[in-house]
């Protein structure tokens, strides 16, 4: 799917589990530091979800009413995610920023050294997480509209509308990061020396 068609999909369609994954083949001889090298991108990766389990305890206080939904608004525009689709155009806010940052140099710097590897199970493997980026993108975009919305009304629909949105992009950027770690791991040790 495009971003136009996606931007058309009801929420409950936009998971990253759609279809089959492609998996990537053991690589043969991987070295123990190219091993270790690979397994940075699980630490980026921990970050990212560090700042989403921040929202949700932001979330949850919004709910409970200790904190207003203007400081939930506030703290997705905030993450990593989001600040990066505003500085760079893409994906999301402060996490939302970082994790677009994220996304944006793995497609612009790291993918396109995996591709030139010329193995077809990797570049199947890459095409699928870069049709990941685009739904997860989406519903940073969603999240970032919903918490806003929420900011100017308080009412149970746009506390709702977030909340949804919310579980529907962390159950999809744990998914989209642990296939991302599992079929990557390997071929990042040894084809991307600055990982």
């Amino acid at each position: 799917m495009n971003k136009d068609q996606l931007r058309t999909c009801e929420l409950c369609d936009l998971n990253v589990e759609f279809d089959e994954r492609p998996s990537m083949p053991a690589l043969e001889n991987v070295t123990e530091a190219e091993q270790r090298a690979g397994l940075h991108l699980a630490a980026i990766h921990r970050m990212h979800l560090r700042d989403m389990q921040r929202l949700v305890h932001v979330l949850e206080q919004v709910e409970q009413g200790a904190v207003s939904p203007e400081v939930f608004a506030q703290e997705v525009s905030n993450v990593e995610l989001t600040h990066n689709m505003h500085m760079f155009g893409t994906m999301c806010g402060r996490e939302c920023q970082v994790l677009t940052f994220h996304h944006d140099a793995e497609e612009h710097m790291i993918f396109p050294q995996l591709e030139q590897q010329n193995i077809q199970a990797l570049s199947r493997v890459v095409a699928r997480l870069k049709q990941e980026h685009l739904i997860v993108h989406e519903l940073i975009t969603r999240l970032e509209t919903a918490a806003h919305a929420l900011a100017q009304n308080q009412d149970e629909h746009n506390f709702a509308r977030t909340k949804a949105t919310f579980v529907q992009l962390q159950t999809a950027v744990i998914s989209h990061f642990g296939y991302e770690e599992t079929e990557l791991r390997e071929a990042l040790g040894r084809f991307v020396p600055v990982m």
